[in-house]
């Protein structure tokens, strides 16, 4: 008779089954345990010679298990500690705790019986553990900030916020006429009138730090100046394929100089920064000495430490 093609998953269950049984069954013929789970010969070698690297942390001899088929006769040892659940560090717990809580938010609303299921975990996980069952991986936005925030939207009135931004790591005063509240891959965003930039502005939610509900004149806006782009020249010296997805390079142009265009100074800077020496900027000079000065304080920063 035929045997079923293996699949990973069905022989990941016959590994974690193989360790009890030969616990109960020390000497077990080597043949004989290839019949009792349904493979060739060959096939049971393998799985025994992959048995032979696990075990527990630390993966010494002390912690692996220990195995002898050589003779066409299986014996297994030190397997014992493998039957009983092996005791979470801080570290993992805080882990499992994070991943349970991006899951749980992640999960859409009619999946109640999910949710559920979750939460059990995280609260038998949290009794088990020094960690407490209300760790979060989601940002933390102060409720004074959301309710001053949502009655400028239902009031139509001006807001100043210290807004934190991304894009250029600086924290800014901003005084905004509000528009709506929307909701884009997964963060709630401010949608408004920006009178320092006196032009359509969002504003991530959980990045303003604070919000004073002042009052404001209405705010012209201006028409959006046209953007220019910004020649610039760079080359790699290491980690190509990072660099190419990360600059919008074709594969075909990732050797010796490269030249491209942003549509900003500021993205051309952080890029080559975050790209960690991977990528030198050749032209034009004032961003080569942009990121020439970055990366001096950031080392300087180091030094001082």
């Amino acid at each position: 008779m035929s045997r079923a093609p293996q699949t990973p998953l069905g022989r990941t269950a016959r590994l974690l089954d193989l360790v009890p049984y030969l616990a109960s069954h020390q000497g077990i013929e080597l043949l004989s345990l290839a019949q009792e789970f349904d493979v060739n010969q060959s096939q049971m070698v393998a799985d025994l010679t992959t048995l032979w690297m696990c075990g527990l942390p630390g993966y010494t001899p002390l912690e692996l298990m220990d195995l002898s088929f050589e003779s066409g006769f299986v014996t297994i040892h030190n397997a014992e500690t493998l039957a009983h659940p092996r005791t979470l560090s801080d570290e993992e717990s805080i882990a499992l705790l994070l991943g349970l809580d991006l899951v749980i938010e992640s999960l859409p609303n009619d999946r109640e019986d999910l949710k559920k299921i979750a939460l059990d975990l995280v609260t038998r996980l949290s009794a088990r553990s020094s960690i407490p069952a209300k760790l979060s991986a989601l940002p933390v936005m102060p409720g004074s900030v959301r309710s001053i925030v949502e009655r400028a939207v239902r009031e139509k009135s001006g807001v100043e916020i210290v807004y934190h931004s991304s894009y250029s790591d600086t924290i800014t005063k901003r005084i905004v006429v509000p528009i709506e509240l929307r909701v884009e891959n997964g963060s709630e965003y401010l949608w408004g009138i920006c009178q320092n930039a006196r032009a359509f502005r969002s504003f991530r939610l959980d990045r303003i730090q604070t919000a004073v509900l002042t009052a404001v004149q209405k705010i012209s806006t201006t028409p959006s100046e046209q953007k220019h782009e910004v020649a610039y020249t760079i080359c790699t010296h290491s980690r190509e394929r990072e660099v190419m997805e990360r600059f919008g390079l074709d594969r075909e142009s990732h050797r010796g100089a490269m030249e491209t265009t942003s549509f900003s100074h500021e993205w051309i800077r952080r890029s080559v920064l975050a790209s960690s020496g991977s990528v030198e900027v050749l032209s034009p000079a004032d961003i080569r000495s942009d990121v020439l000065r970055a990366a001096q304080s950031i080392l300087n920063r180091y030094a001082s430490t």
